[in-house]
Parts: structure tokens; sequence; C-alpha cells
């Protein structure tokens, strides 16, 4: 039972209806004067988990030292540029009977609890998910949960459903959240769009407003404006020319049930996965959500990656961690983390940017694809000021090494106060 309360601010929803403007925006400095409240007190934090299975190529999963003079292992190559921001955590673990074996540990990953075998469902509320009850009340969306591989259906050989392999987020111990695959259909979510027909365009809509907006902010802020729409503009016309490319998969039926047409899916990981990560960047911009998850993969993955010369799905060379091939792949999902990463950090907010009022999180389930509870973590973000960051993080021999742990910490500091989460009652020592 949470011990969350309330505060009293000025809500977003209250600072739009003062400019006029009837989408969602960025955050403006202008928002608080004309108020008459303090900017920093409109300023959210936010929450994204990023998650992909089957492990990790150990051998370049490392980071050595603190702030500038850190070093990365090749895995981290593409944090490099916004290391100062990012927190590598190694040694953290969940029990074994959490994470352990290829069947369940997306469904215990972000729970700490063991999901029950046997034909019967059960896991646990995932931490995303008890955020996203206690602050969703305050956006559009109380959190955005999406996916870049279909759920899979069926048991595995282990005798645990297949259901747990595919989920990470759970807002409730029998009923996993139904991951958004669509990147045409999350991306209307995002401003009320009735299905966005290919004739009527999103950005023209937020134009409208957006024109309105401008005549009462201060120059800074018309220049965020101006960044904002540019974004939208990239995310739209990329989905697009995945539209035009996957028309013919449309059926009539779906026009008729207002449907985007031909909204289709990408054809490689690499696009897909980089519109989920815009999309993620656009909410959390406009202050639509302030929690989300993305299943990059599911555990026993049957993913492919042909850009990175790779003929074989994933979960085949996940039996071969030790090889190149499969340190190409964790390479590659560090590489879209990344992107993420610096895409929130180019996006100004008060003194610094989205990402510094955001934790943002990558892990997998387990070291390697059949090895034990130790968690591959890393957060990028100071949650306004609440997490000191650019720091390698070493749990491997303390006392207290539980990744529920960290989620006690994190979600206190998100203003959620638990008496315990998972398998820990206690936060973090030295995050």
């Amino acid at each position: 039972m949470s011990t969350f309360k309330r505060r009293t601010s000025v809500t977003r929803r209250v600072v739009l209806k003062s400019l006029g403007a009837s989408v969602a925006l960025p955050w403006l400095e202008s928002s608080g004067k004309l108020l008459g409240a303090k900017s920093s007190a409109i300023i959210p934090k936010r929450f994204a988990f990023l998650f992909f299975g089957d492990g990790i190529h150990p051998p370049q999963w490392w980071s050595k030292g603190n702030g500038n003079g850190m070093e990365l292992g090749p895995a981290f190559a593409s944090l490099a540029s916004v290391k100062r921001k990012v927190n590598f955590v190694h040694g953290l673990q969940h029990p074994g009977n959490v994470v352990g074996g290829h069947a369940k540990g997306a469904a215990g990953i972000l729970t700490g609890i063991p999901p029950l075998g046997g034909r019967r469902i059960q896991a646990a509320t995932s931490l995303d998910q008890v955020l996203a009850q206690q602050l969703g009340q305050d956006t559009a969306l109380p959190s955005l949960v999406l996916a870049c591989e279909r759920p899979v259906s069926g048991f595995h050989e282990s005798s645990y459903s297949m259901m747990y392999a595919s989920h990470v987020s759970w807002s409730s111990p029998v009923s996993p959240i139904p991951s958004e695959l669509y990147p045409s259909l999350a991306f209307d979510s995002l401003f009320d769009s009735k299905g966005s027909r290919t004739h009527i365009s999103v950005l023209d809509h937020v134009l409208e407003q957006l024109n309105g907006v401008a005549r009462r902010v201060s120059q800074a802020d018309k220049s965020k404006l101006d960044e904002y729409a540019t974004s939208v503009r990239e995310v739209e016309q990329r989905l697009e020319k995945m539209q035009e490319r996957g028309i013919e998969e449309t059926t009539d039926a779906d026009v008729i049930k207002g449907k985007r047409p031909a909204d289709g899916l990408p054809h490689q990981i690499d696009e897909h996965s980089r519109l989920m990560c815009d999309i993620i960047a656009l909410a959390f911009q406009t202050d639509r959500t302030r929690i989300a998850t993305l299943l990059l993969t599911n555990n026993l993955s049957g993913q492919v990656y042909p850009f990175l010369g790779l003929n074989v799905d994933h979960h085949n060379y996940s039996h071969n961690w030790q090889e190149k091939e499969f340190a190409s792949i964790a390479r590659f999902w560090v590489d879209r983390y990344a992107y993420l990463v610096r895409k929130l950090d180019s996006m100004p907010e008060g003194d610094g940017s989205v990402l510094d009022n955001s934790c943002i999180m990558l892990a997998n389930e387990q070291w390697t694809a059949h090895s034990g509870p130790k968690v591959p973590l890393v957060m990028a973000g100071g949650l306004s000021g609440t997490l000191k960051t650019g720091r390698s993080l070493d749990f491997e021999n303390a006392k207290d090494r539980k990744v529920s742990s960290l989620f006690l910490s994190l979600a206190d500091r998100m203003g959620v106060h638990l008496p315990k989460f998972g398998n820990a009652t206690d936060q973090l020592i030295g995050i």
C-alpha cells in the first residue's frame, strides 16, 4: 500500500488552458509567468524503462571511473558523448527465481517477484504501473507501453506461460498491459487523433495551435516551439513513408473503422525501434505522459538483424554469447538507448533538458543467456537533481545489491513513497 500523497501545484492542464492550446506542448518558461507561478513548480519528473532480453556480452559491458575521466567498454561507446549524465550500474541482482531461465525474465524484471509456473497466470504489478497509478492522473496518458516485437502465446517447455516472456508492464499480478506495436497508432495517441487518416496531418493541427500560443510566449519559448514542430514533422514524415510501403496491407474494414490506413510495421527493427524512441521523446517533451516502457525484444526473441550482417535470430545468437555476433546485438541496443538519451538531452527544459528531469533506464533480465541473477543495467538523467550522474556504480560486493532496492529509491525520488517493493524493504544505499 503506497503512502504517497498528492502535491498541490499548478497542473499542466491548467497551464495549457491558460495558453489557449488544445494540443500537448513542450514545457515553456512563459507558462509559470502567465499563471503567477514559479516555473520550476511545473517541471515534471519522468521515468522510462527499455528492455531487451536473452542476456548481454559481458566482455564488452563495463565502465571504470567517474565524470569526464570515465572509461567505457565497447558496449557503451555510443554513450560517450553523454556519459556525464549516465550512471553505469554493475552488480545488482534479482532473485534467481525471478529472472533465471528464458521464459519468465521479462515479467520479473520490473516487479522483482517470481512469476507463477503452470497454467495459472500470476506475476506482480510492475514499477512503471505503480508509478502510473499514483502519478498518471496529472497527464492525458497514465503511461505509454510500447513494444517492437509481437507477443508470443503458448507455454515454454519449462511450464511457464510465454505471456511472461512478452510483457514487462503489469497493471496487476494477473493483467499485463497490452503493448502498442504500431508506431503510427502510438503517435496518434499523443495528439488525440482519431485514426489520423492519411489526408489529415497531425502537424497541421499542431501548427494551428502553436501559432496562437507563440504570440504569448518569450523568444526562447518560440525557439522551443519551432524545435517541437520540427520533431513532430520528422516523425510524421517517417511514418508516412512507412505507410506508403504498407499500403497493400490495408483492408476496407480498417478504413471504415477509422483506423490509420496502411499503418503496417517497419520492415526492420532498427527503423521500428527508432520510431518508438522518437514517440517516447515527444510524449515526455509534451508531458503527454511521464511513464513509458518499451519492450525492444522478448525473451526467446525471434528478432533478426540483417543490417548488422546477421542472418540468424536473436535467441540463437544468445547461445553463443561469447562471440562477436552477439556482442554486436548488445551494442546495437545500447546504441538505440543512447539515441533516446541524446534526443531527450537536446530538448531544453527549465535550466537544463528533458533528460535532466527524467530517469531513462535500460536493462536486460540476465547477465548471459543462461546465467544467474546479475542484472545488466544503465540509467540516464538526474530526476530534477535528485540523482547524481556520471558514475560507475559497483555493487558486486555490497551487502544490499537488490534491483528492487533501486526501484524503491527511484519511486521515492519520483514522489511515490512505498514501504516495500519486490523483495526489498529498504532503499539502495549509494545510489
